[in-house]
C-alpha cells in the first residue's frame, strides 16, 4: 500500500506541475518536503491525517490514494441489508453515529471502509496460504 500511495502522490504532484518543496509549502499546517519524497518513495506511510491534508492541498478526494480515482464511487446499501443493520444493536450505534457526520466525510468514510475490507481480505487470504502450506 506503502509503495501504490507514493506513486499516485508522485504522479498527481507531476501533473499538477509541482515540486515536493511547492506541496509541501501547499499542505495545511506546513509538511517537510523531504517527508513528501519518503512517501512517494514507499518509505513512508503517511497517517490519515496527513494523507487528508496532502489531497486538500492538491484539490482531490482521499479516495484518490486509494484507488487512483479523483472522484470515488459511492454504492447504496440495498434495502434489505439497511433492515438487517437496524436489527442489531451496533448497528443501530453506527446510524446514529452515521448521522451525526458532515456529508463532505461521507466520501472519506467510504475509503476507509474500503481499505479495511481491502485488509480483511488480504489477512485471510495470507493466513489461507499459510495453512494451505501448513498441509503440504
Amino acid at each position: 500500500m506503502k509503495v501504490e500511495i507514493g506513486k499516485r502522490l508522485k504522479r498527481l504532484r507531476l501533473q499538477k506541475g509541482s515540486t515536493q518543496k511547492e506541496l509541501a509549502a501547499k499542505v495545511r499546517g506546513g509538511l517537510d518536503y523531504t517527508y513528501i519524497g519518503k512517501i512517494e518513495r514507499g518509505e513512508q506511510l503517511p497517517s490519515l491525517k496527513i494523507l487528508i491534508k496532502i489531497s486538500e492541498a492538491l484539490s482531490v478526494t482521499v479516495g484518490y490514494f486509494f484507488l487512483g480515482e479523483a472522484v470515488p464511487a459511492v454504492n447504496e446499501i440495498p434495502a434489505a441489508e439497511l433492515k438487517l443493520l437496524v436489527k442489531d444493536e451496533r448497528g443501530c450505534e453506527l446510524l446514529k453515529a452515521l448521522k451525526l457526520l458532515h456529508e463532505d466525510d461521507i466520501p472519506l468514510l467510504f475509503e476507509i471502509v474500503k481499505v479495511l475490507i481491502r485488509h480483511r481480505n488480504a489477512a485471510k487470504r495470507k493466513l489461507s496460504d499459510t495453512l494451505g502450506e501448513g498441509a503440504l
